[in-house]
């Protein structure tokens, strides 16, 4: 009997309910299990609340913002790699998350190929450095 390894868990965080379904079955056909936020608020409870080993995160969301979001979660799981992704690229916002330590930063439309890569990336990178 082998070692049985958990599978990793992404959470999607993105008030449009479209591209969260989107990326959870992506995602689950790549055998990553999934969880969803429709708001910075809900993401913040879920990375206190449950195991999650990767984060996709909106920057455009109402209440609070994809950056906000991403400086709290840094806060409690600094580890935890997250990329930011926009459909409202600008320079700035694309040097501040980089400056809070987002994994990478992604802009819409995107190729899925190039996220799953980016997120098997970001895992092996994580459990090498843990």
């Amino acid at each position: 009997m082998g070692i049985e390894f958990e599978k990793p868990v992404v959470l999607v965080v993105d008030d449009e309910r479209d591209i969260c379904e989107m990326f959870i079955k992506i995602l689950y056909e790549d055998g990553y299990l999934t969880d969803m936020a429709k708001s910075g608020k809900e993401a913040i409870k879920k990375v206190l609340d449950e195991r999650l080993d990767f984060v996709l995160l909106d920057i455009m969301m109402p209440e609070m913002s994809g950056i906000e979001t991403l400086r709290r979660i840094k806060a409690i799981r600094p580890e935890l790699p997250v990329v930011m992704i926009t459909a409202f690229a600008t320079l700035k916002t694309a040097q501040e998350a980089m400056k809070l330590e987002a994994y990478d930063y992604i802009t819409k439309p995107f190729n899925l190929e190039c996220v799953k890569e980016v997120i098997k990336q970001g895992l092996e990178e994580q459990y090498t450095n843990a």
